[in-house]
């Protein structure tokens, strides 16, 4: 009966052992506070979430996974603080970016190495700025390409 009672108990061991060892692999994200905490973990691609509480927005960032040398970034637009009435309809929308394992720089920076609607966002606002720049200034532009001619 002791036999059978010890090997309960290491076979329910092991188990709590493997499923720990399990989600602090797969699951376990380490809530970070400051910028230097995300940063550690964003050199090495670790599991790990951070509220960026800038100037002119809040983002909300998770490191996801690393994979062939590309750490895997979620970035979701928490709140807008500056901006015009166009760019609120941004909030709460996210993207995935992608950058070299080893970098340390905001994830929104390239919007060339991320994916999602926040990006499709943010490139549709800056196509409709540069369009209106230039149909506000197209007799200036005229001006200045017929001089360099």
């Amino acid at each position: 009966m002791e036999k059978r009672a010890v090997r309960i108990i290491l076979i329910v061991v092991i188990i709590i052992i493997a499923v720990l060892a399990l989600y602090l692999t797969f699951f376990y994200t380490k809530n970070c506070s400051d910028a230097s905490c995300f940063n550690s973990a964003l050199v090495k691609c670790r599991r790990a979430s951070f509220i960026n509480d800038a100037e002119d927005a809040t983002w909300l960032y998770n490191i996801k996974s690393k994979s062939q040398g590309e750490c895997k970034i979620d970035v979701k637009l928490l709140q807008l603080k500056q901006g015009t009435n166009e760019m609120a309809g941004m909030e709460g929308k996210e993207m995935v970016c992608y950058l070299p394992l080893g970098t340390i720089t905001s994830p929104q920076g390239n919007l060339a190495n991320c994916h999602g609607l926040l990006k499709e966002e943010m490139q549709s606002l800056i196509i409709n700025r540069l369009h209106n720049y230039i149909v506000n200034n197209l007799g200036q532009i005229s001006e200045e390409l017929t001089k360099a001619i």
